[in-house]
């Protein structure tokens, strides 16, 4: 039986027709280092400069790692820390898995809460650094903005839980394009291990669908399914309690069933209808020729894989429930490989007008949101409280066809990727 090496030059190892990645670091990059160093700096050091990007400080620092933290201390003093709990700055109950307790167990607490909140944040820049490449000055704006974008901004102010989840993902794509096989194995523990913490990471595992040949693929996937159910026998208490936590609701938040939820509908008919469509767009996606003429060259494999990767993650989020603003952290995967989509001038015009869109409605979907609450926080003392309630879910209303816009964007990639899978497993298949 013949091995299966096509893989290699189809879009399961792909890239996109733009210039190949360059070795080493840019003096664009060395200018968003400076600049976002600076900036973020600058909030740290001003903390009341957080309103002005719509993101409330609450005069404290890091309160979803101290909400963890405070969940170990309720544990260690005989405490039930699923109900609301009083070591909480917010008396929030634990709303995630039992694996978390493990801090506790390492003797972590409340008072660990500043070293560990500065150094989680400090891990995501540095990886976040690491990568984003502009190369241009364009793209060095297109990716100050994404990295600076009021979502990240949450997500370190509170030292949020996604950034764990970003942290323990960043290393599964470099593991993919790692030359020994038995070692492309470890990133199916990644995928597992951020899993048993938030439950959401599961669909990361799409990702694991790239590999040199089709036996690799089947042995990485039963692997990967092996763990995963491991990993959900572990979890499933946690994820059923997990089910009665109220949903978040308004701006800074993104999910399917919003626009259902304007509509009068119930969660649980919003979850199946946003299903529903996710397949039907799927469906059309699959048939489209939008993609067509798309082609992948092996320059930018990596930037491809890190978008699979966080388009997976977003729209599985989207289509699944309705999420908090910081995690958008994982759009810094999408950036690297969208910007040269957009100015690739090898890709057919249609190509690159599908890739503009999806980028406009990305900064939409990063900036929206937060600079209509910072407006509201400005005009606090001169409107009305009701008359700024009316005009944020007016604003809500209105943007939820926007959001829903950029999420088929990504389905159509996602997609791609997948037919592209089929395309070579049926085809390597007829010629074994």
């Amino acid at each position: 039986m013949m091995k299966n090496t096509a893989l290699k030059a189809t879009a399961l190892t792909p890239a996109s027709r733009g210039p190949a990645e360059r070795p080493g670091r840019s003096r664009w990059w060395w200018l968003l280092l400076a600049f976002s160093f600076a900036y973020f700096g600058a909030i740290a050091a001003n903390p009341t400069w957080f309103s002005f990007f719509g993101v409330s400080h609450y005069s404290v620092w890091f309160v979803d790692s101290y909400a963890i933290l405070a969940s170990n201390d309720a544990l260690a003093h005989g405490l039930d820390p699923y109900v609301p709990n009083p070591f909480d700055y917010f008396r929030r109950p634990h709303v995630y898995s039992h694996w978390w307790f493990t801090l506790g167990k390492l003797g972590l607490t409340r008072q660990d809460n500043g070293w560990l909140g500065l150094t989680l944040g400090g891990l995501f820049l540095l990886v976040a650094w690491w990568s984003l490449r502009p190369r241009s000055a364009g793209e060095l704006g297109w990716c100050a903005a994404v990295l600076c974008s009021p979502p990240v901004l949450l997500a370190l102010n509170r030292a949020n839980n996604d950034l764990v989840v970003f942290l323990l993902l960043a290393p599964v794509v470099p593991i993919l394009l790692l030359r020994q096989r038995s070692w492309r194995i470890a990133s199916v523990l990644f995928v597992a291990f951020a899993t048993g913490l938030k439950f959401y990471p599961a669909v990361a595992s799409l990702v694991l669908l790239y590999g040199e040949t089709r036996a690799e693929i089947r042995e990485r996937g039963l692997i990967a399914l092996l763990a995963l159910s491991i990993v959900g026998v572990s979890v499933a208490p946690d994820l059923l309690g997990a089910v009665k936590v109220p949903s978040p609701t308004g701006i800074l938040t993104f999910g399917a069933m919003n626009l259902f939820e304007t509509l009068g509908c119930s969660n649980l008919v919003g979850l199946g209808l946003s299903l529903v469509v996710a397949l039907l767009v799927m469906t059309f996606a699959w048939r489209s020729t939008l993609l067509k003429d798309w082609t992948i060259s092996p320059a930018e494999r990596g930037r491809w894989m890190h978008f699979v990767l966080g388009a997976a993650l977003l729209t599985g989020c989207f289509f699944t429930g309705k999420n908090y603003a910081y995690r958008w952290v994982f759009a810094l995967w999408l950036a690297p490989a969208l910007w040269p989509w957009m100015t690739d001038p090898l890709a057919s015009r249609g190509f690159r007008r599908f890739a503009r869109v999806t980028g406009i409605l990305l900064l939409f979907s990063l900036w929206g949101d937060a600079l209509v609450s910072s407006a509201c926080n400005l005009f606090a003392q001169h409107v009305p409280l009701a008359t700024l309630t009316r005009w944020t879910d007016l604003f809500f209303r209105w943007e939820q066809p926007l959001s829903w816009a950029f999420f088929l964007c990504l389905l159509f990639f996602l997609t791609r990727m997948l037919r592209d899978l089929w395309t070579t497993f049926t085809t390597s298949s007829s010629r074994e």
